[in-house]
């Protein structure tokens, strides 16, 4: 027997996500995640926090340069989402030779992909803040924090890639420790360079991700080399004979797909700044539809995106394991452990407005807008946990392009229109905003349910 046919038999054996009770799965890959999406939300948290201490037009720029942020980093998104349904799908087949190969094409992309993101959006992000409505000293602002923040693509696009890499082979501790570490790093030099000793104002956030990013990719990229597919850093062949046409378009026919769904939802977001500028008050509605979003996505929607993660990996396992009602069975699990989680935060969201809102900021104003946006989107929640999910356990299968289209109907077609009808026809202010964007997440999740249900995505190749 080859070493490569006992490190089969032994990963077979042993891995928890292809054997045994699928709650044990869910659990295995679940609660490292939680941890991971904690930190994060802990992060975003300090920035929000830290820029509310420099001023609300502060806090319009974080939540309008965090949107071209990750509006910039699409591919990458689209790149992950490939890499796992792939690799995921060849690591439960047993077949470590193409999960090497899948690993490596994805890693020499993800830096193509770094450099090129980087470029582009550091010399397109002065007149997409002027764009999307920011006023004078937002622009300016936001232009002192993108201009640092944006370099950060290059670690964080390879970073995305490798931590999708281990959570693909069902290890989801790895990335958990390195996030973590970089959370405590960015807290940390939020406050040294924004409030105190340094006092450089807004653009240190934009270099305490790019730093904390640099070092969290050095690390996962020696762990990953340390391990059992660590043969996918060895760019030889492919500097020798060019990425792989064939290997590039299976990741890109799950990614694509994967990324303009979210691109929905942040293009999206950007015609909502469209929206405030119509408004009374912009830039209170900017720096509250940021505070929401941040206290949204650190309480409900982070928690919902590990459950996601998780059973994207554990559909594309038992799907290469031959085990399609194994992989059914979990998404419906999780899916009902969200929708339990978020109808206690949603909640939780509509009872403490108020005081969460107060905590994020001093202009009235903007705690007035914030609580708005809590109370009426918190309701939905469950649902969007239901969307999150069971859209996350069907990219895992590589079935990208109905949720693809299901999506942007949603959030493009009926959220955007409803929004500016509310919001400046009726002249609801925001809170005609925040009634689209909860209907709309409504939609999404009955939508999700139902194409869930109907098995489809079982069948997918890739």
């Amino acid at each position: 027997m080859s070493v490569t046919q006992e490190l089969e038999m032994k990963i077979s054996k042993d891995d928890v996500i292809i054997n045994g009770s699928t709650w044990a799965a869910i659990w295995h890959m679940s609660w490292p995640l939680i941890v991971n999406m904690a930190t994060i939300s802990v992060a975003s948290f300090a920035d929000m926090w830290v820029a509310g201490q420099l001023g609300s037009n502060a806090q319009a720029a974080i939540g309008i340069g965090g949107q071209i942020w990750f509006f910039m980093i699409m591919l990458t998104v689209a790149l992950s989402a490939g890499t796992t349904a792939l690799v995921s799908r060849f690591w439960g087949a047993r077949d470590i030779q193409t999960t090497v190969e899948a690993a490596r094409q994805s890693l020499f992309a993800a830096i193509l992909f770094g450099i090129g993101s980087a470029a582009i959006s550091i010399t397109s992000c002065r007149a997409l803040l002027h764009f999307l409505g920011a006023s004078a000293p937002v622009e300016k602002l936001g232009w002192d924090y993108l201009r640092i923040d944006l370099l950060s693509h290059i670690p964080y696009t390879m970073l995305w890639i490798s931590n999708s890499i281990w959570r693909a082979k069902g290890n989801a501790r790895v990335p958990m420790i390195i996030m973590a570490f970089i959370t405590a790093l960015v807290v940390a030099l939020d406050f040294l360079l924004c409030l105190w000793p340094f006092h450089v104002g807004i653009s240190g956030i934009g270099w305490a991700w790019f730093v904390s990013g640099s070092i969290g990719m050095s690390i996962s990229l020696w762990l990953l080399k340390q391990s059992e597919i660590g043969d996918c850093l060895n760019f030889t062949s492919i500097v020798r004979n060019g990425i792989s046409r064939e290997w590039m378009k299976r990741l890109l026919d799950i990614g694509i797909p994967a990324c303009v769904q979210d691109l929905a939802w942040v293009g999206g977001n950007f015609v909502l700044l469209l929206i405030f500028a119509e408004t009374r008050d912009p830039t209170a509605c900017q720096a509250s539809w940021a505070v929401g979003l941040r206290v949204e996505e650190m309480v409900a929607a982070m928690p919902i995106y590990a459950f996601s993660m998780a059973v994207s990996t554990i559909v594309g396992q038992n799907l290469g394991a031959k085990q399609p009602d194994r992989a059914e069975r979990a998404g419906w699990q999780v899916g009902f452990v969200g929708l339990a989680l978020n109808t206690i935060v949603g909640l939780g969201m509509f009872l403490f407005a108020q005081p969460i809102a107060g905590l994020m900021s001093t202009d009235p104003s903007v705690i007035l807008y914030s609580k708005q946006y809590l109370q009426i989107v918190g309701l939905s929640e469950p649902f969007v946990a239901l969307w999150i999910i069971l859209f996350g356990a069907m990219q895992g299968a590589g079935y990208t392009r109905w949720p693809m289209v299901a999506s942007v109907i949603a959030l493009v077609g009926i959220r955007l229109p409803l929004a500016y009808y509310l919001t400046v026809v009726q002249h609801m202010g925001p809170l005609g905003t925040w009634i689209s964007v909860a209907l709309s997440g409504v939609l999404v999740g009955l939508v999700a349910v139902w194409q869930y249900s109907r098995g489809v995505w079982k069948t997918q190749k890739v």
